[in-house]
């Protein structure tokens, strides 16, 4: 009987380990950098506040992986921008004042930057 076991778990273990599993799309929406001077950046920070640790910094027109979580941080609602719904309703919600959206740098460090220099895709 125990053999019989060892053999269906070796062979399960096989299936699952030589299986085509589906890649996984993609979690982040792309997004532009937007709506500051073309001398200026925009400060990726590590927490959704302007006192908050920069860890990046973004140029005009440049590219930015937004994760799909924004924030308002005076009422401390986090809501999705990923989902449904047109580039301007998405960016209707997020250039709101004190919204802040999470988003992934070109070194895959996660940060935040004000929802309204970011035009999504």
């Amino acid at each position: 009987m125990k053999t019989t076991v060892h053999v269906m778990l070796a062979l399960a273990a096989t299936l699952v380990a030589t299986s085509n599993a589906p890649t996984m799309a993609s979690a982040f929406t792309a997004g532009t950098i937007t709506a500051i001077a073309p001398d200026d950046a925009l400060n990726i920070r590590k927490w959704p506040a302007a006192y908050s640790r920069i860890i990046d910094a973004y140029a005009l027109n440049e590219s930015i992986s937004l994760t799909g979580r924004c924030k308002n941080i005076v009422t401390n609602v986090s809501f999705r921008i990923d989902g449904f719904g047109s580039v301007e309703w998405k960016y209707a919600k997020m250039k709101k004042a004190y919204v802040w959206c999470q988003v992934m740098t070109d070194d895959a460090e996660l940060g935040w930057a004000r929802g309204k220099y970011i035009w999504p895709e």
